[in-house]
Order: C-alpha cells, then structure tokens, then sequence
C-alpha cells in the first residue's frame, strides 16, 4: 500500500545497519527542546557546550555529552541558532589514536543517539580500543534542537492500515497532515531550506573544530554516505580517511531506480535459493509464489495484528499486496531475514499469514524526522529527477514491483515542501583523493554494488570490496568487514588485508 522509502527512506527493521529502530512495542517520543535559540556572534559560534545525555546511556559506557551551537542558515550567520546534541565515547586505551571516528548515520532523519547501543555492539566497542567514537543526531532529528518529527504523519500511516485505504486514499489524506506539521514549524521560525546536506557537512566540520580535532575519520552508512562524500568535497583538510558503507552518491537517482534495484536484489535471492539443494527441494519457485502472493492479497486483503509505536495494544493492519512488497523489501536489508524470504513467501502461499506478523509491523515503520528527510529529499534529489526517462534497468522491472515502487507522492510533498533545489553540485560525482575504503553487498536493494562502485570511479585512493553474502550495512553486520575496517582506520594509506573474505559463507536459508 504504502513505499516504503516514502516514510522511511533507507530505514525498514530494527536489524538495518543505518540505525532505525523496528518498533515492537510503545515509543515514547520526545517533545521539542525548550532550548530558546540565542543571537550568534562569529566569537562563539560554532561552540560545543557541555550538558547532560539526555538519550538512554548504552550499560557499561559512560560518554560525554554536550550540544554543538551552530547557524541554521549558514547564510545568516547572525540568525537563528540550533543545537545538535553530541556524545563524545572516549577510547580506554592509556594511548589512544588522535583522531576520532565520527559516526555518519543514515536516513536523512534517523537518530544516531537512539541506537547507540545497538551502534557500539556491532563494531563500536573494537574502535574504541583504539580511538574515540563519536555519535550525534544531525539537525533536525531525535536529539537535536528543534527535532523536526511530525507525529501525526507517523500515527496516520499505521491508521490507513488499519483501515484498509487504498493509496489514493492514503495520499490524500497525508498531504494536509504533512502541510500542518510543516506550517507549525513554519510558524516558529524554522527555516526548513537549511535542513540538507550541505548544511549537515558544515555542521560536521563545526563539529570537528568545536571539539578541538586537526582531522576525523568518517564512517558512513547509507545516507550516511552521501554526507561523508559531501563533506569529503567541502571539507576536506579535515578528514583524516573515510569508509563508505552501502553507498548513496550523490549522482545516483534514487526515485528513478528504486524499482530495480529492489528487483535486483529479489533475483540474487531466487538464485540464490535456486542453487541452494535444501531452499529449492523446500519452498520450490518463490518467485513465481512471490507474485502470487501479491496479486491475491491485492485482491483478498487479510486482517493481521501486529506490534508497532504509540501505544501498547496491537494494531489491526490489513495485509494487502503493496505491504507484502514492502514487507518482503524490508527483509532485504538484513541476512537474517534475508534468509527467511523463502519462508515469509512460502508462508504467505500457504496462507500462514501469522508468521508475517513481525516482519509486516517492521515493514510499516517507525518514528524518523520528516522535516530533514523531506527538506533533503526535494532540495536534492526530486528536483534532478523532473522529466527524466525511465532507465534500461526499470524497464526489465516486473510489473507488479514497477507500478508499487512508481508514483508521485514524493512530487507532490516537494511542490507543498516549497525548498530551492540544491546547486548542480549536489547531483555531481565527488572527486577526492581521501583515501577510502568502500564498501558493498551483494544483496543490497537500496544502494546496490554498482552504486558503489560508481562513487569509487572519482576517488583516486579507494580500496573496493563488494561481500557476496551481505546486504546493506556491510562493516556492522561481519566480522571478516569489521576487521578490514578496523585495519583501514589503522592505516588507510595501503589496502585492508582481504584474506577473510576467502572464507565468506553463503546463505543459510530458514
């Protein structure tokens, strides 16, 4: 029923590595900060001030945290000010490198701070042996000041599908809602035009100065990505070397190629349960199942209860052929449920629908900032998009993935959202000499391989490595990408030894 890079670009389960959360019972959200902006002068800002953690502390660390001051509008250097909120996780070693790593999460929206504990169990305790690490929220998200969340979109989503609407109803519906959230803020001075990645690289760099660091080392996932490469671009005196993870550069159409990567990635797992004895002799032709499926659903929607935000009792939700895609795109993201595709579709076909019921509550979404994400999305990439043909690759779509990744919702928010496109740049490759190391799944739905290597063709140091048994968020999800990371950020002048990845396993299908 609903795309779900509309809601939550990037962010499906609460196994994606570019830090989202699946919501499995209650979220409290927090309320905007009542931090008053103050009047700027060029003596004090950027600053970094010290103030308690206000996210839920990862057990056993003990950060220092504080708020970075920076302009919203580095235009108006005199204007308006927001604050970012920032934990500083010291490394324990006597001797620790001088140079931190900054943690780049994904979205644009979701909160770094809200994960960190998930963060630092997969690969940020191995950097802290032997350097800082450092998390915060960019602007406008969880953390930060003013958090661009607008709830009652969020509450709406999980109402169309209690209510069974159709995506016409759905999207009617969601642009008065959206436009509200939109005029409040509006209303309290924000200017919603500064919330975009150029601005987030500033305040990046403002970060690293703030804190007193001659150079950072980047590490950035998903969108995450992009941002790295931006500030790669602007800032980079800075920048010490940086790993890109399941890459989104910024010459990549997102809205254009949704439809096939996603249909990419399916294949790779029809083939891969094809060649697999136990996957074929179990659940047969999933693909053909797969479209069954949809076209059943779509036809016959059923009632399902399952776990999601904002309140402790389940929701209702209809399962109907759009949200089995997106259910079924969600479990892309991650090689645990990668693996359970062929059972989630063979369950469906067996109309065994109660065993759908956690991945379809992940696959419906959980809280993200909308007023970065869509501040972001129609500066920088919609405006890029107007008029463009339909791709080689689109074409060969089937059609049921076409029609329910094709739309244009994400124009219609961007004619209320009102945002200057970003300059020509911002859809430009990036060229650098930082020595970075890149990374890429096999699997990946949403920032294939060949995205990946598209960005390293304009980086002279790069070192490449395309996993062929992960999906998106390759360093956090094994121990043989971790361990090349963590070699590259001890010296990033010469190429990780790659030796383990000769002993990469396969698939292990439910």
């Amino acid at each position: 029923m609903f795309l779900p890079y509309i809601k939550k670009l990037f962010c499906t389960t609460v196994l994606l590595l570019v830090g989202c959360s699946r919501p499995t019972t209650a979220i409290p959200i927090p309320f905007v900060p009542t931090h008053a902006p103050v009047t700027p002068t060029t003596e004090t800002i950027p600053a970094f001030e010290e103030a308690d953690c206000v996210f839920e502390i990862p057990e056993g660390f003990q950060p220092r945290c504080g708020y970075l001051v920076v302009p919203e509008d580095r235009s108006k250097p005199d204007g308006r000010t927001i604050r970012l909120h920032v934990a500083i996780f010291e490394s324990a070693n006597p001797n620790p490198a001088l140079d931190p790593v900054f943690h780049l999460i994904g979205g644009p929206g979701s909160s770094a701070l809200n994960n960190a504990q998930w963060i630092l169990m997969r690969g940020g305790a191995e950097i802290l042996e032997q350097r800082d690490y450092i998390l915060f929220d960019q602007r406008g998200t969880q953390y930060s000041e003013p958090y661009l969340y607008c709830l009652p979109y969020d509450e709406y989503l999980w109402d169309a599908h209690e209510h069974n609407m159709s995506l016409a109803e759905y999207y009617a519906g969601a642009l008065p809602i959206l436009n509200a959230c939109l005029e409040n803020w509006r209303s309290q001075g924000i200017n919603l035009t500064a919330y975009n990645s150029v601005e987030n690289a500033a305040d990046v760099n403002d970060l690293r100065l703030a804190l007193g660091y001659e150079q950072v080392n980047l590490y950035g996932i998903s969108y995450g990505t992009r941002l790295a490469l931006n500030v790669m671009r602007d800032y980079p005196e800075g920048v010490r070397s940086v790993i890109i993870d399941s890459v989104f550069p910024p010459q990549a159409n997102l809205d254009l190629d949704i439809d096939a990567n996603a249909f990419r990635s399916l294949q790779e797992v029809y083939q891969s349960c094809a060649s697999n004895d136990a996957c074929a002799s179990q659940y047969g032709d999933i693909e053909t199942k797969f479209y069954k499926v949809i076209n059943h659903l779509e036809a016959t929607p059923v009632q399902l209860e399952v776990y999601g935000p904002y309140r402790e009792q389940p929701y209702a939700v209809y399962l109907d052929g759009d949200l089995f895609i997106d259910t079924i795109f969600g479990a892309l993201y991650s090689m645990v449920s990668i693996a359970d595709i062929p059972h989630f579709i063979q369950a469906a076909y067996e109309e065994s629908y109660a065993k759908l019921s956690e991945p379809v509550g992940g696959a419906i979404g959980s809280p993200l900032s909308a007023g970065l994400f869509w501040s972001t999305t129609c500066a920088e990439e919609v405006p890029f998009e107007i008029g463009a043909q339909e791709t080689s690759e689109s074409a060969a779509v089937h059609i049921l993935l076409h029609e329910h990744f094709t739309e244009q919702y994400a124009f219609n928010v961007c004619t209320l959202w009102d945002v200057p496109p970003a300059a020509s740049k911002e859809s430009e490759a990036v060229i650098s000499d930082i020595p970075t190391l890149v990374f890429s799944g096999r699997y990946d739905p949403v920032t294939p391989p060949r995205w990946a290597q598209l960005a390293a063709e304009t980086l002279s140091h790069h070192f490449y490595y395309e996993f062929p048994n992960l999906t998106h968020g390759v360093m956090r999800s094994n121990p043989c990408a971790l361990q090349m990371g963590l070699a590259f950020l001890a010296n990033p002048l010469d190429a990780p030894d790659s030796s383990c990845m000769n002993e990469l396993g396969s698939v292990e299908f439910r």
